[in-house]
This record gives structure tokens, C-alpha cells and sequence, in this order.
């Protein structure tokens, strides 16, 4: 059953719905191939408008939406960088040159690698100074099994780093791109207007 949502502003993208959408809309551009913005968008989604989708078919319907050439403008530059966000994700992977073994190694690396101390934090790895300056002094200090599994963790994020900064740009780059076109529909409707499970959308 259709959710109602809170009249007005609506329920926000989740990321993978951002994506979707985002994805939607660099097909819809690929085929219309125009140098010209669309004035028109044929859609077959779940329809949310000003918070509310029809309680037929879970909100799924077929519908024509009359597009501003002005804020398509930014929804075309926002789905540009869609694609190049993308295709730096596709190509990103961990880093080949970590490859430390054991809690002290992987330390060493943390405390001297640019991202290090991010690594650490996401990790939840926070030691004070003087325990952090224990640690390093001797490979054999008696560490606790938590920090141990903390600075894997950390030495891990620090070995993906680049596929996780790469994921997280494309992330935000599709949330970009939906924002835009949700943007440009409430300038033409002064309406919040948002498109869930996309079977079909085109540009006229």
C-alpha cells in the first residue's frame, strides 16, 4: 500500500533512490541527444506530489511533466557529473601497496599514511597520546583484543580509501543530480515533486 506522506515537502531520496534516479535521467539524455534542454518528461514511477502519493498501484502511474529549460540546465550539468563520478567509482580500487601484517605494522602505517588519523576515526580508534606513544614503542605491548580489531578496521578503510572517497562522490553526485530535478519540477509546479521505482522516463 501507497504511503501518505507529510503534505508539502515530502519524504527525501534515500541514496540508492537518488541513484536510480540519477541513472533514469543520464538514459533519458543519452537518448535525446539534443544540445537543446527537454521541455517535456514522460515518466511511468511512483509519483509523490507535495507529499502525497495515489493509492492506486502503490502510487505507480504514467504522467507528462512540463520542464523549465532553466533548471534543466542544472539538472543536464548535474547528471555530467554523475558520469564522471561514476566512472572514476568503476575504476577505483584498494590500495595495493598496504600490505602491513599484524597490529603494530598496520599502527605504523596509520600514524604516518595522509588519511591515518580519518582511517582511525572512523574506526573508532581514539587512543591518548601516551598510550598511542606506548604502542608504538613496543610490538609486544600488551594491547587489549578491541583495540587490536579497531586499528584492523582502521588499517582496512586506510587500504580502501580511495574506493570509498570515489563510492562517496558518486554518491553525492547522484543525490545532486535528483535534487536538481526535483528542484526544477518545483520551480514549473511550486510543489515538491518526487519519482520512485522508475519503469520508463523520456524527453520531448
Amino acid at each position: 500500500m501507497a504511503r501518505k506522506r507529510d503534505t508539502g515537502q515530502g519524504t527525501e531520496y534515500q541514496a540508492a533512490e537518488a541513484e536510480a534516479v540519477a541513472q533514469a535521467l543520464a538514459d533519458a539524455y543519452a537518448e535525446w541527444a539534443n544540445d537543446d534542454e527537454p521541455s517535456v518528461m514522460d515518466v511511468r514511477a511512483q509519483v509523490e506530489w507535495a507529499g502525497h502519493v495515489m493509492p492506486a498501484n502503490n502510487g505507480k502511474r504514467r504522467t507528462r511533466i512540463d520542464l523549465p529549460a532553466s533548471g534543466m540546465k542544472k539538472v543536464r550539468k548535474a547528471v555530467e557529473k554523475v558520469a564522471r563520478t561514476m566512472g572514476k567509482k568503476s575504476k577505483a580500487k584498494p590500495s595495493s601497496s598496504r600490505k602491513a601484517k599484524g597490529w603494530h605494522a598496520q599502527l605504523r602505517e596509520l600514524t604516518e599514511a595522509k588519511n591515518g588519523s580519518a582511517a582511525a576515526d572512523r574506526a573508532g580508534l581514539n587512543p591518548s597520546a601516551r598510550t598511542l606513544k606506548n604502542w608504538l614503542s613496543d610490538a609486544d605491548y600488551p594491547i587489549r583484543s578491541g583495540d587490536r580489531d579497531r586499528i584492523s578496521r582502521a588499517y582496512e578503510a586506510l587500504k580502501n580509501w580511495n574506493v570509498s572517497e570515489a563510492s562517496d562522490a558518486a554518491s553525492a553526485a547522484s543525490k545532486e543530480a535528483a535534487d536538481a530535478m526535483t528542484e526544477a519540477m518545483r520551480d514549473r509546479y511550486g510543489v515538491n515533486v518526487r519519482l520512485r521505482d522508475i519503469d520508463d522516463l523520456t524527453f520531448e
